[in-house]
């Protein structure tokens, strides 16, 4: 079986090289660097080390996708019987490494491959800023920040801040979570003797720095209430404290029977304010609303029957099971085609047939309602 070694050169000073790295990098019948733009490049140089690198693909690629999809089966083609390939990257292997990742994919079972670890970016920050992960630390692509969001209660890293230009699209995605002036560091070779940069500032000022590039992090402290906006789970936390021990009497004594009115009261309230066209009102409408399904997904958490995390993955399967025009092969061409696909998945999934049976399945409270109007 063809055999691929894949080594981390550290977060940047040779000295953070293993023995076994340099071992395996002397050793190889042929080396690829993921990139020449490393500071332990010069070491290896020095070395006699001969190798190839595959900053050519950074230059042609339109895409990070593509490139690093490019990258990855260069490595994998590059593969033969009887020689051991080293492929070698920046920090650690498998520390935000998406070229890795690919690699990885591709060679199952059909190449031998080892991994030989080091020192990552992530440890020369933690060291720099004197952070201790266990109070909770998230590590983020600065480009995948539309479907990965910052955790306000715990540090979190953003990595790939390579240049101003993202820099600044990372700072308007994150100035919709945090207030302007949020405090943030970013660091700039983290752990290499005379590189290293590290500099406190308001997240609105993260795209004015101009010594950015591809060794730059952004680091942002837990910032807890202070956040610009609050989640759900503080919103289900806060009713848990209210219907616990030492919270608010009237809360603890509502049941669902009691909150009916109330869940009525709130749905009229929203239809009003969407009347109105009063924005600043529907929101508040909504929230109450909201609040009146956090509220008895609380009494029915305390009763052992299902929580606000039984709701969310109940309506999000059947978003999905309601639109195989979208997540299926079902083709809805138009508006009234994707209503007749949702009733036609609806009728399906409740195992309905007839009209007859579409009557039926109307709930009591809407056909009481249809004949107090008639």
């Amino acid at each position: 079986m063809k055999k691929l070694k894949i080594i981390g050169l550290g977060s940047g000073d040779y000295k953070q090289l293993t023995l076994s790295a340099v071992e395996q990098l002397k050793s190889a019948d042929i080396l690829i660097l993921r990139t020449e733009k490393h500071p332990t490049v010069d070491y290896i140089k020095s070395l006699g080390i001969c190798f190839i690198t595959c900053d050519d693909i950074y230059d042609a690629a339109e895409t990070f996708e593509a490139t690093y999809s490019q990258i990855s089966q260069r490595v994998i083609n590059s593969c033969e019987d009887n020689k051991v390939l080293v492929y070698a990257v920046p920090g650690h292997p498998l520390v935000a490494e998406k070229s890795v990742e690919l690699t990885l994919e591709k060679a199952k079972d059909s190449i031998d491959v080892e991994i030989v670890p080091a020192v990552s970016f992530i440890d020369s920050i933690l060291t720099a800023l004197q952070i201790d992960p266990a109070y909770g630390l998230k590590i983020i692509d600065g480009l995948s920040l539309d479907i990965q969001k910052p955790d306000f209660l715990c540090g979190n890293i953003i990595t790939q801040v390579y240049s101003r230009f993202v820099a600044s699209e990372i700072k308007l995605k994150l100035m919709e979570l945090y207030k302007d002036d949020t405090e943030i560091y970013i660091i700039k070779a983290a752990g290499v003797k005379d590189l290293e940069r590290i500099e406190k500032l308001p997240l609105y000022e993260l795209d004015r720095i101009d010594w950015v590039d591809y060794l730059t992090s952004v680091y942002i402290p837990p910032v807890g209430e202070a956040s610009k906006f609050k989640t759900m789970d503080e919103l289900v936390a806060l009713m848990s404290k209210l219907r616990g021990e030492g919270g608010c009497p009237w809360d603890r004594e509502q049941s669902r029977e009691s909150l009916k009115p109330y869940l009525l009261e709130e749905t009229y309230e929203v239809l009003d304010a969407i009347e109105k066209d009063d924005i600043d009102l529907l929101v508040e409408e909504l929230g109450d609303l909201l609040l009146q399904v956090v509220f008895h997904a609380q009494i029915a958490k305390e009763d052992g029957e299902f929580d606000i995390n039984d709701i969310i993955t109940g309506i999000v399967n059947k978003l999905v099971e309601r639109h195989p025009h979208v997540f299926g092969d079902v083709i809805a061409t138009s508006e009234s085609g994707a209503l007749k696909s949702w009733e036609a998945s609806k009728r399906k999934l409740k195992g309905i047939t007839t009209y007859t049976q579409t009557l039926v399945d109307i709930p009591e409270a809407m056909q009481l309602q249809r004949l107090m109007k008639n």
